[in-house]
């Protein structure tokens, strides 16, 4: 029966018309986008996973940046401890040049006070953002041992949590503007006196009193006497009181500029404290020294007492030692952050997958599909349009 009133194929055909073209703008959609999930009416759950996942690469971006500064001042911290190394060798080679009685030291020192203050240069403008690592002032209000550089980023049952690596400025800095923790300056009168008896006491290679010259004399008695008991005591009793004397002296400290405890390193940075070190005499005996890279002075020492010298030429193996320590600790920070970086990054690529294997369209399948709903619409509005030719044909049998 056909119906003027209700047409039931063209409204068959238009409701499949509406949903082909409903299909074709969907996927015409992800093809513009490239998401099958561009917003929650599309994929509520998956939606909201790839939004968290977005957040999480965005704070994982944030993190790569922050793991990107502190990278950053760990490498020029440690090129400034390059250029410290290869300074304080060519400073190192020039103290033990200094040992050859035929030079003169005077322009050795010019040069070495070119080359300390080479080394200053370059600990206090080793600089990244403000961060300091090889030259501090700990007696600043705001000082602190500690800086932490960002490192990972993680999220665990819905809780965030930042990780760091701890640089302890501590055991890097080559100078610190408060060299003596306890703020002394200068030897103390003690100890100067203590010093100064010791050396009396003992008495100076050559001298002609002190303990040294009672041996020596005592020595010689024994040697012209008839070597009975009374010269035998006396020669022991020389022996033993220049024993003692020599042991006493060689635990005294000769201090220059000191506050440190004698026999001890001083506070402060590895150029600017005082080492305690010592150094052998022209006769074999070792005299004690607290000595600093930094106010190293070569210019006065005499060929007839090189142990200064020889003692600065062991504090500045010490200290080769220390910045190789430093630098050490750096090369493992270093390789740390370098390290978090890279895991960083791998993580912000793997985020980037997952979120892909939600939302993203499949073009290929999304191409195919797009024709075919084309061929359906044509199909479609063809098929309505027949529908709509049904009227027309009922009229044909009113006519005459």
């Amino acid at each position: 029966m056909s119906s003027l009133l209700t047409n039931t194929a063209a409204m068959t055909a238009l409701t499949t018309l509406k949903n082909t073209n409903q299909d074709l703008e969907k996927s015409s959609g992800r093809i513009a986008t490239g998401q099958k999930v561009a917003t929650a009416a599309d994929n509520a759950a998956y939606w909201s996973i790839a939004t968290t996942i977005r957040a999480d690469n965005g704070s994982l971006n944030a993190v790569k940046d922050a793991i990107g500064l502190g990278l950053s001042t760990v490498n020029t911290a440690i090129t400034g401890l390059d250029a410290v190394n290869k300074t304080f060798l060519d400073l190192k080679n020039k103290l033990t040049a200094a040992l050859n009685p035929n030079v003169d030291r005077n322009k050795i020192q010019t040069e070495i006070a070119s080359r300390l203050t080479d080394l200053r240069t370059s600990a206090t403008t080793a600089t990244m953002n403000g961060e300091a690592w090889l030259a501090t002032d700990s007696g600043a209000g705001n000082y602190t041992s500690e800086r932490k550089i960002v490192a990972s980023f993680a999220r665990v049952q819905g809780q965030i949590s930042v990780g760091t690596v701890t640089v302890k400025v501590d055991e890097t800095k080559l100078y610190d503007a408060k060299v003596y923790s306890d703020g002394t300056k200068g030897a103390s009168a003690a100890s100067s006196a203590g010093a100064s008896t010791a050396l009396a006491t003992w008495g100076a290679p050559g001298a002609t009193t002190g303990a040294q010259a009672t041996w020596a004399k005592a020595q010689t008695d024994f040697a012209a006497s008839d070597k009975g008991a009374s010269a035998l005591a006396t020669r022991d009793a020389a022996f033993a009181s220049y024993t003692a004397a020599k042991a006493s002296f060689d635990a005294a400290v000769v201090k220059e500029n000191a506050g440190a405890t004698a026999g001890k390193d001083g506070s402060g940075g590895i150029l600017d404290k005082k080492w305690a070190v010592t150094g052998a005499d022209e006769n074999g005996f070792n005299k004690a020294y607290q000595l600093s890279v930094d106010t190293i002075d070569i210019a006065a020492i005499q060929n007839q007492d090189l142990s200064k010298l020889r003692a600065y030429v062991n504090m500045a193996d010490k200290v080769l030692n220390a910045i190789t320590d430093v630098a050490t600790k750096l090369g493992t920070v270093q390789s740390q952050i370098q390290s978090q970086s890279n895991y960083v990054d791998t993580l912000i690529k793997g985020n980037d997958k997952s979120i892909g294997i939600l939302v993203d369209a499949d073009m290929e399948e999304e191409s195919t599909k797009l024709k075919a709903l084309q061929v359906q619409q044509q199909l479609g509005v063809q098929s309505l349009t027949i529908a709509n030719t049904t009227t027309q044909q009922i009229l044909s049998l009113f006519r005459s």
